[in-house]
């Protein structure tokens, strides 16, 4: 009878926490009993809810920080872009006559230059001041070299192109000319 009671209980419960009948061990010695080295279910569940939090966190900045880098890309890209059309307007400012019948052609070149000149200001372009400057290789691109008296060697006695920082990085080096050194 203890034999079919066990049976039916086993049933009901579905055999949870009990061990496979192996004949020679007592019903009591059978039952399972919790490990208490084995962590709770819900500190499990904790400890990976608080991990996926960290990695989500991570990749949310990880990904800020890849976008601001690729706008910033961008950003210089274009403005390289532009830097034709200041030294366009530059030439022709240069080359424009001042006689009376180009005056009106001139001040239009020198307003959209001072509109250019606005734009850079705005986006923190600065022009690199090279002329009588001692020739700085990370700032300048020297592309000839011109005896003059009065400057010392290695000083920029001529700016063919000029150079151009973004925010205090380079975005085009001046190309000048510079005296020999001896």
């Amino acid at each position: 009878m203890t034999d079919e009671m066990q049976k039916n209980t086993r049933a009901s419960t579905g055999n949870i926490g009990t061990l496979p009948d192996s004949g020679s061990e007592d019903e009591t010695s059978r039952v399972w009993q919790p490990d208490e080295q084995q962590p709770d279910e819900a500190a499990v569940w904790k400890e990976k809810y608080v991990r996926l939090f960290a990695d989500l966190e991570n990749t949310k900045k990880r990904l800020a920080r890849s976008s601001a880098q690729e706008v910033e890309a961008e950003k210089e890209a274009l403005l390289r872009d532009v830097l034709p059309v200041a030294d366009g307007l530059d030439l022709a400012v240069m080359h424009t006559s001042r006689e009376e019948d180009s005056r009106d052609l001139l001040q239009g070149i020198e307003l959209i230059r001072n509109i250019l000149n606005k734009f850079f200001i705005k986006y923190d372009v600065k022009t690199i001041d090279a002329w009588g400057k001692q020739f700085d290789p990370k700032l300048h691109q020297a592309i000839g070299v011109m005896r003059h008296p009065k400057f010392p060697p290695n000083t920029v006695v001529r700016v063919e192109q000029k150079g151009y920082l973004y925010s205090d990085k380079l975005l085009r080096p001046a190309q000048v000319l510079v005296t020999p050194s001896h």
